[in-house]
């Protein structure tokens, strides 16, 4: 035996694991302004689909630190989007939806994706995010 193998051995199981906390619905891709038919206000429609289904949103940091050079605290948030290991790629610039969520404070947010995944040996695929409007 040796930790390589170990490693490969539990990755499948880590990995549906990770899934299991998987609890938003996305949609993923390239989305285009559009008009809701009923308000008339503006919205945001998917125009390309790179993938849609399970999730998770999740921040790397929620603090709130004060700087000595502004009298007003500074918020700082990492979210990231986490998909299945095995989905498909998605890209920088494209955009997150949360279509359905457990949470209700998380439903119709959406993201932008600030980068590629970190890949290889992961439980899943997480890409970092920016929260749009």
């Amino acid at each position: 035996m040796s930790l390589g193998t170990d490693i490969a051995a539990a990755l499948p199981g880590l990995r549906a694991e990770a899934e299991s906390r998987m609890s938003e619905t996305v949609q993923v891709g390239r989305f285009k302004d559009g008009t809701d038919p009923v308000t008339g206000d503006p919205t945001r429609v998917l125009d390309v689909e790179r993938y849609s289904g399970k999730a998770r949103i999740r921040w790397a940091s929620r603090e709130v630190s004060n700087s000595d050079s502004t009298s007003s605290p500074v918020g700082s948030q990492e979210p990231y989007l986490s998909v299945p290991f095995g989905s498909p790629r998605v890209w920088a610039d494209d955009e997150v939806h949360i279509t359905a969520s457990p949470d209700p404070l998380l439903v119709d947010r959406q993201f932008r994706i600030q980068g590629a995944a970190v890949a290889g040996q992961v439980t899943a695929y997480r890409y970092p995010l920016t929260e749009l409007g």
